[in-house]
């Protein structure tokens, strides 16, 4: 079995809204689950031993297993205990309220930050608290205030006043504030990490870190309950995130990997951040049994190792996993070196230790990557079973990312037994299996052939031109399976990514073979490829799965969003997978909603096959008496051909029910493809649009000239009296696709 004929595991939902989301991989509810209940029985032993995500523990946890997650991150750690904990709304509202009538000096707390937010409302005047500053960067200027005035109403964006310039005074001084943040991370002023931290220092603007230095000494020295305190540290934890420069605005890229200011941010109103942080927090109704190493679990729940996997005493065979399962994170200067920021101003220096390595590298590429996951993974092929599985997903994949994916579980001992790969989520699943047994020989075969027929062949049965990421997760299959990928760490080099995409790159321009569809972007990675001979190609894709969804709908009065998913991904498994953008569209144009009952569907009524049947019928028996009105002879069915007095085709019509146009537009036609006719209803025409938009070999087919006809314009077309072949073709274009009337697409 090649590795490319594993199905993906769809989610049954968007990835729950979690403190420090923006930071943490994209991680679909319900994948985890689905892949243990396939695999393991219910109580079995499993282990991360990265401890990326903790919502992956959780769900396996609440799925019935028990789950051993090590973790050197303090911050991820503390939030998968409080997560795990499951505080009630109540609990963590009554430490908020104990904070926010604590005094500084003769203030109350609460009202002490908050009139450092205050602006005057542009309508009327009065003060109101602003939800967030606008600044501009290089130079450093505040432009704009947000705020929503409860006294008349206004709300929005305001230009900044001479009121929100004076606000920007603040008690105490600044250099102390940093002098004090930057001391409770680093003790030796002269230690090479302080250049780090100062730079991490420098995304907090004066007035976030005095409010932050203020609110984290209160809650250290308020007489409260440990219960509480821990409370308070986890919504600090998120507003110590809500207070620094990363917050572009607009959010154009709302994942930051890199200490950049962006050239416009918002500045949070912090006390509102600590209010909104509550709901981040109680995301989950039930707690989950936590423990900490070396006590263990008896039921399902979570045992949390605090330090690296190589730091963990040998697996005993009373603690042998069943299955290994991580999410892998993609690099990301910006989180690991503020989570060391965090951790030292929470809870001191000493909490900053695990993450010195963060504080003392700037730069994270696929080389490091590929090397940090096998440190992770290369003792454990020689303490659990052999043929353990493995089960590993990356999200936010880029080749570099993808290749460091592939070699660190393959140079640590392990054997990739399937891949699906789902392009437009750029969401990656490995099936992974521990192997005891030495490195196989190298094969003699030489690479450049081997991807040619390997690229022809998935392209032919995807049956539509590829984007670059698809294309390089086969070449790397390939190559893996024809032994032509490192196998030991020394073989891992700096160079193998651009020694990679070069050959790549020399398959792909062979002109014989593959044709370049060009995009916006220059970069060789963008646009997308396809076979310069495509005669033994499938239906596109997107036709298929049409196809496959109408059938489903048809069968099936009802359907579940989730289940249709599950149905759909064994016919399109490794890197066919149809994105959740293109499922959407398929549904929208053929079923609605049912009302009271999310996530399921039904057939729209005017889809069912006999109704449109007989839409077909009238069309047919429609342009059979428009033709002969206007002197032509008709003749066939499909396509309807309008024939002149010396029997040549002048137009031909194809009568259709789905937005299945493939067949007919890559073909050769005996009439110009501006006589060429696409019958349809009318509710197609927003999926034929998008499957334009994503399919430029279609796309520049039916832009060579291919009309489009809606059924109701037909309609309108055969009562018109009296029409002549002038008049045909000026109403012939009366009712044209509004392609921006296309299903709108639920992409985030």
């Amino acid at each position: 079995m090649s590795v490319l004929e594993q199905p993906f595991i769809g989610g049954r939902s968007e990835a729950p809204l979690l403190p420090l989301g923006r930071y943490l991989p994209l991680l679909p509810a319900g994948i985890i689950e689905t892949w243990l209940k396939q695999t393991l029985p219910a109580g079995a032993w499993i282990l991360d031993p990265i401890g990326a995500h903790p919502q992956l523990a959780l769900e396996a946890a609440r799925a019935g297993y028990r789950i051993l997650i090590t973790s050197n991150n303090p911050i991820l750690s503390f939030m998968l205990e409080i997560l795990a904990a499951a505080p009630p709304q109540s609990e963590f509202e009554a430490a908020l309220a104990a904070l926010a009538i604590s005094k500084r000096g003769e203030e109350r707390l609460e009202r002490h930050i908050l009139s450092l937010y205050q602006t005057p409302c542009a309508a009327c005047g009065q003060l109101v608290s602003a939800q967030a500053f606008i600044w501009q960067n290089e130079p450093l200027r505040l432009v704009s205030r947000i705020y929503r005035c409860l006294h008349c109403g206004d709300e929005g964006e305001r230009p900044a006043t001479p009121l929100d310039v004076e606000k920007l005074n603040l008690p105490g001084n600044d250099a102390l504030h940093r002098a004090r943040a930057l001391s409770r991370v680093i003790g030796d002023q002269s230690s090479v990490t302080r250049e780090q931290v100062n730079e991490a220092l420098k995304t907090y603007l004066p007035r976030p870190l005095y409010v932050l230095t203020t609110l984290i000494n209160k809650v250290e020295t308020l007489p409260l309950s440990e219960e509480r305190r821990r409370l308070l540290t986890a919504l600090l934890i998120q507003v110590c995130d809500e207070g620094n420069t990363l917050w572009q605005y607009p959010a154009l890229r709302p994942r930051p990997r890199q200490l950049t200011v962006p050239a416009q941010f918002r500045e949070n109103n912090l006390w509102l951040a600590l209010e909104n942080a509550v709901s981040l927090w109680c995301s989950a109704s039930q707690p989950v049994p936590l423990s900490v190493y070396p006590q263990l679990p008896s039921e399902p729940g979570i045992c949390l190792f605090r330090g690296r996997i190589s730091e963990l005493p040998s697996l005993t065979m009373q603690n042998q996993p069943a299955a290994v399962i991580s999410i892998l994170p993609r690099p990301n200067q910006a989180f690991w070196t503020l989570c060391a920021l965090w951790s030292g101003w929470l809870w001191g220096r000493e909490a900053v230790q695990p993450l010195r390595g963060a504080l003392e590298r700037r730069r994270y590429d696929w080389y490091w990557m590929s090397n940090a996951i096998q440190r992770a993974l290369r003792e454990l092929p020689r303490q659990i079973s052999e043929g353990t599985p493995f089960f590993a997903l990356a999200s936010e994949t880029t080749p570099g990312f993808l290749l460091a994916a592939f070699l660190g579980p393959l140079v640590a001992g392990f054997s990739l037994k399937g891949l699906a790969l789902e392009r437009e989520s750029e969401l990656a699943q490995f099936h992974w299996q521990s192997a005891q047994t030495a490195p196989p020989v190298r094969a003699k075969s030489k690479p450049k052939p081997l991807l040619q027929s390997a690229l022809r062949r998935y392209l032919e049965e995807r049956g539509e031109p590829a984007r670059y990421l698809s294309l390089f997760a086969v070449a790397l299959c390939e190559l893996m399976e024809s032994s032509l990928l490192p196998r030991r760490v020394v073989e891992i080099t700096p160079d193998l990514l651009t020694r990679l995409q070069a050959l790549l790159a020399e398959v792909l321009e062979d002109r014989k073979l593959f044709v370049r569809y060009a995009a916006h972007g220059q970069g060789e990675e963008s646009g997308s490829w396809w076979l310069s001979e495509a005669n033994q190609a499938n239906l596109p894709l997107a036709d298929r799965l049409e196809k496959e969804i109408v059938r489903r709908l048809v069968q099936h009065p009802t359907t579940q969003r989730s289940e249709l998913e599950t149905s759909l991904y064994p016919l399109y498994p490794g890197v066919l997978v149809p994105s959740q953008a293109l499922i959407t569209a398929v549904l929208e144009s053929y079923a609605q909603p049912i009302s009271g009952q999310p996530h399921y569907w039904q057939l729209r009524p005017e889809d069912d096959p006999a109704r449109r049947r007989a839409d077909l019928n009238n069309a047919l028996r429609s342009l059979q008496q428009i033709g002969e009105k206007m002197g032509y002879r008709v003749e066939g069915k499909q396509p309807v051909r309008w024939l002149n007095e010396k029997g040549e085709p002048v137009y031909l019509f194809y009568l259709l029910a789905s937005s299945i146009i493939s067949p007919y537009v890559f073909q050769p036609q005996s009439v110009p493809p501006q006589r060429c006719v696409l019958v349809l209803p009318g509710g197609r025409t927003g999926l034929l649009g998008y499957k334009l938009r994503r399919d430029p070999r279609l796309n520049e087919a039916y832009q060579k000239g291919w009309r489009l006809l809606k059924f109701r314009h037909l309609r309108y077309l055969s009562e018109y009296p009296h029409l002549s072949v002038g008049q045909w073709e000026d109403l012939l274009n009366g009712d044209p696709p509004q392609w921006e009337d296309a299903v709108q697409m639920r992409m985030f």
